[in-house]
């Protein structure tokens, strides 16, 4: 899964230049980013990363970095281990952001990416930023 949460994550950055270099024009709404954090539950030398330690986690990391507001979403993750050319798969968190692009945003976001491999030893964590048009 690393690795292609690492692939996915380097494809990602060279196909987006900047969120505001393609931000829609809104026929309803203003333009905003929409920003997914894919973040795997298995740690890499074994077990999962626990319902607590996941709330201590969002609640250290996430909430004072987007108290504008979030949604978490449960998943599952698949891919085709390399050298057993198995399908793996593993639960997942999805944390998505509606936000102005902003470098303060960006800052935020690698903070609590680079919290979360540190935390619970993981090699990459995908990101995923797309314009979009929203209303509240």
């Amino acid at each position: 899964m690393t690795r292609w949460l690492a692939a996915s994550f380097v494809l990602g950055l060279a196909a987006c230049a900047t969120p505001q270099a393609s931000a829609p024009a809104c026929a309803l709404g203003d333009p905003m980013v929409e920003t997914q954090i894919f973040f795997g539950m298995s740690k890499p030398k074994g077990g999962q990363v626990s319902a607590r330690d996941w709330d201590a986690f969002v609640a250290r990391e996430v909430s004072p970095r987007f108290p504008e507001g979030f949604s978490v979403i449960d998943g599952a993750g698949f891919w085709r281990d390399g050298a057993t050319q198995k399908t793996i798969s593993e639960k997942s968190k999805v944390v998505v952001r509606l936000h102005p692009a902003s470098a303060d945003a960006d800052q935020a976001i690698v903070g609590i990416i680079d919290a979360y491999k540190r935390a619970f030893d993981q090699e990459a964590v995908l990101r995923v930023d797309r314009p979009v048009c929203a209303t509240f």
